[in-house]
């Protein structure tokens, strides 16, 4: 038995896996880490937390597993931070995280020498302050004498490759995040850096998902408990990688990673950017395959809200019963009929993405009356999070993609209430695999194939992935959720200009 170690350096925290290469979980570890807000619009992490959590997370793997069998380890985080390192490999400043808005004056200069389909044509994402290349502006802008001694820099998990392996490269995926990738030519725009005045030499070299960076040296063996010389592969991004965990690799295949809020993952064939600029289109961790990612705001942090708002009844209970607050919110929606007896809402606590794109969109409850009770409102809350889905598939279809096969991952999915909704508001059945935090999977599927237990991806997937429960359309509910949909659309249509007057109060 071969056992694949698979890390992913989140925001809140990092999670550490062990998996056998039939996809068994057979470890795992969490250490958190703070989010650093030295101003009220900054939002930073320290990239030295990043790595005593992989560190202990890994030093807790390596002692519940046999550490001899451990062949390969792999490699996915958050995107578009980055780590400015100077030519002795050390820490220059903070990461500037994806949470982090300080760079909209950099971002609104860009917009002012580069034309909007231009970056998209090549990037395949819209100027953005989310990505790497603005940031980097700011630091060159804002701090010039740190930005003359950058020697490279490295996103999240390609500096904890580095200290693993003292080798410095990134992967596509990770690349298609900064605005400075030619998605086609796969390879950094020289003319972008050019324009924006960033030296490609500080960009590091490229390599496929799959592919090897180095070997775990002595140093990184002895404070993380990992055999010396194993591969440590390159890994990709989170979403990409979560595709991989749920065996979303195809064009007309989508992942749906749930969490916070939920980003449709949509395999490409070829890169084909959204000329709207809505929909960014980037690199999967597949080879010769791109992904649409659709965001939707706070789906589960809806029902998260309404927990730590209105939920303090089904909390005590939950810590009496030993079961989570949301078992108890589900038995309670279950009893509510499709609909939630005219009650909507609409889940935009910090604004509308997908399928609405309004920044001024605020959350909506809306047709309650004095029979309305908290199961309604749950039930509400399942249903206009599961609304969403119906405008954001016709948005991929117009697109060009033909959706045959849906996966969903992530919290949300543990709810068998929640997924028999969204199957029956949609009309399509949604399959949840085995393992819902698939991104770590991911990692450990991209390790099997970097280190040879695997020759390809399909057969990696085969081995390593397995749908543990289908969700069925029910015709006629289906039918009753298409009648409400229409409404709950012309509500909106109705509402949407009372955003702006709760802007001006």
């Amino acid at each position: 038995m071969s056992i694949l170690v698979g890390i992913d350096i989140g925001t809140g925290g990092c999670k550490t896996v062990a998996f056998d290469d039939n996809g068994h979980l057979l470890a795992e570890a969490f250490m958190e880490y703070p989010v650093l807000h030295p101003r009220s619009n900054w939002a930073e992490q320290n990239p030295k937390d990043w790595w005593k959590a992989v560190c202990s997370t890994l030093r807790e793997i390596t002692s519940k597993v046999n550490r001899d069998s451990i062949v390969a380890v792999g490699l996915t985080s958050q995107r578009e931070a980055f780590v400015p390192l100077d030519k002795d490999g050390k820490e220059l400043y903070n990461s500037i995280i994806w949470l982090d808005s300080r760079a909209i004056p950099q971002k609104e200069k860009i917009e002012r020498i580069i034309s909007r389909e231009e970056i998209l044509k090549i990037t395949g994402v819209p100027i953005d302050y989310i990505f790497s290349a603005p940031k980097l502006l700011w630091i060159k802008e804002n701090l010039p004498k740190i930005f003359e001694k950058i020697d490279t820099i490295l996103f999240t998990k390609d500096y904890i490759a580095y200290k693993l392996c003292e080798e410095k490269a990134t992967d596509y995926t990770m690349a298609s995040r900064t605005m400075l990738f030619d998605i086609r030519k796969l390879e950094w725009s020289q003319r972008l850096c050019e324009i924006l005045g960033i030296p490609m030499g500080i960009l590091p070299p490229v390599k496929g998902s799959w592919e090897i960076v180095g070997e775990v040296t002595g140093k990184a063996s002895e404070i993380t408990g990992l055999p010396k010389g194993i591969p440590v592969i390159s890994g990709g991004g989170d979403r990409p990688c979560e595709a991989l965990g749920a065996g979303v690799i195809e064009e007309g295949e989508v992942n749906i990673g749930t969490g916070t809020g939920t980003v449709f993952e949509v395999p490409l064939s070829n890169p084909r950017p959204d000329p709207r600029g809505l929909i960014d289109c980037c690199c999967h961790v597949v080879p010769n395959t791109w992904e649409y990612e659709i965001i939707i705001n706070s789906t589960g942090e809806s029902l998260r809200w309404f927990r730590d708002n209105f939920g303090y009844e089904e909390v005590y209970k939950s810590k009496r019963l030993g079961i989570s607050p949301y078992d108890i919110f589900n038995e309670e929606a279950s009893k509510v009929e499709p609909g939630s007896g005219g009650l909507f809402y609409y889940p935009y606590l910090w604004g509308a993405r997908a399928p609405k794109f309004d920044p001024m969109a605020r959350g909506v409850f809306i047709g309650f009356t004095h029979s309305h009770r908290k199961p309604e409102f749950i039930r509400a809350i399942m249903e206009g999070v599961a609304f969403q889905y119906v405008e954001t598939i016709q948005l991929i279809e117009e697109l060009g993609v033909d959706i045959r096969r849906i996966v969903m991952t992530g919290g949300e999915a543990k709810s068998d209430l929640w997924n028999q909704i969204k199957a029956n508001v949609i009309g399509r059945t949604i399959n949840i695999p085995e393992v819902l935090d698939a991104a770590a999977l991911g990692a450990c599927i991209l390790a099997s194939i970097g280190s040879g237990v695997y020759s390809d991806f399909r057969e990696g997937i085969k081995h390593m992935v397995r749908i543990a429960r289908r969700y069925e359309p029910q015709p006629e509910v289906h039918d009753k959720y298409r009648r409400i949909y229409q409404a709950y659309q012309k509500v909106y249509e109705n509402i949407k200009d009372s955003f702006k007057i709760l802007l001006e109060v």
